[in-house]
C-alpha cells in the first residue's frame, strides 16, 4: 500500500468514526505516520480526500460487472425484468451485498448516512447519488412494468419507487445508527428483509 492509499484509508476510518469536520489533517498525518506537509504531495486539502472517497464510491456502481451487465439494463426488451422482476431486484441486491462485504465500502456508507446532516458536501452527495439516481432508476423499472401490463394500471410508478427503495434505506440507517462495527448477521438480516419487502410489494401490485 502506497502513501496515498494509506492517507485514503486512514482518512476514511477517521471520518466514519469521528465525522469529517472533527478530523484534522494533522491527525490524519499522525495516524499514517507522516508529516502533515507530506499530505499535500497527494491531496491539496482535506476536502480533496473526501471527494476522492466519493469518486471511489461512485465508481463502485459505475463499473460493477453485474450492475452493468445486459441482465440489469432497464428497457422493455429485458426478459428477466419482464418475466421475473423479483430476480431482477435480486441481481441488484447481490451486487450491493458484494460491495458491502468489504469493510472499506461499509465505512463509506456509514460516513454518508451518519454525517450527511453536518456537512453540505456529504449531504448533497447523499441526495444525488443515494436518493435521486436510484429513485429515477426504480421509477423507470415500475413504469416499464406498468406499460407492459405486469402491474396494475392504477399504480403510480414514482410512489412505488419510493416505497420500494425507502425500506432498504431505512434498514441501513438502523444498522449504522446501532453499530460501530457491523456484525455479519446484521448484514444478512438486511438483505433478507429487503428482498422479502420487494417481493411483498410486487405481489401487491401485480396483475393477477
Amino acid at each position: 500500500m502506497n502513501t496515498k492509499e494509506k492517507i485514503f484509508n486512514v482518512s476514511l476510518d477517521l471520518f466514519s468514526k469521528k465525522g469529517f469536520d472533527s478530523v484534522s489533517l494533522r491527525e490524519i498525518a499522525e495516524e499514517v505516520g507522516i508529516k502533515k506537509s507530506s499530505i499535500y504531495s497527494h491531496y491539496p486539502s482535506k476536502e480533496a480526500i473526501l471527494m476522492d472517497i466519493f469518486e471511489y464510491f461512485t465508481n463502485l456502481f459505475k463499473y460493477d460487472e453485474l450492475l452493468n451487465s445486459k441482465d440489469f439494463i432497464l428497457n422493455d426488451n429485458n426478459e428477466i425484468l419482464l418475466e421475473n422482476p423479483e430476480l431482477f431486484y435480486h441481481q441488484g441486491s447481490e451486487a450491493i451485498k458484494k460491495m458491502l462485504s468489504q469493510e472499506k465500502n461499509l465505512k463509506i456508507w456509514k460516513l454518508i448516512f451518519i454525517q450527511m446532516h453536518y456537512n453540505d458536501t456529504i449531504r448533497l452527495f447523499f441526495q444525488n447519488e443515494i436518493l435521486v439516481k436510484p429513485l429515477i432508476f426504480w421509477n423507470g423499472f415500475f413504469t416499464i412494468l406498468k406499460e407492459k401490463g405486469i402491474i396494475r394500471k392504477d399504480c403510480n410508478p414514482k410512489l412505488l419507487a419510493k416505497e420500494y427503495y425507502s425500506f432498504p434505506i431505512y434498514l441501513l440507517l438502523e444498522i449504522f445508527a446501532k453499530y460501530d462495527d457491523i456484525p455479519q448477521s446484521s448484514l444478512d438480516y438486511f438483505f433478507k428483509e429487503a428482498e422479502e419487502h420487494a417481493k411483498f410489494l410486487l405481489d401487491c401490485v401485480k396483475v393477477k
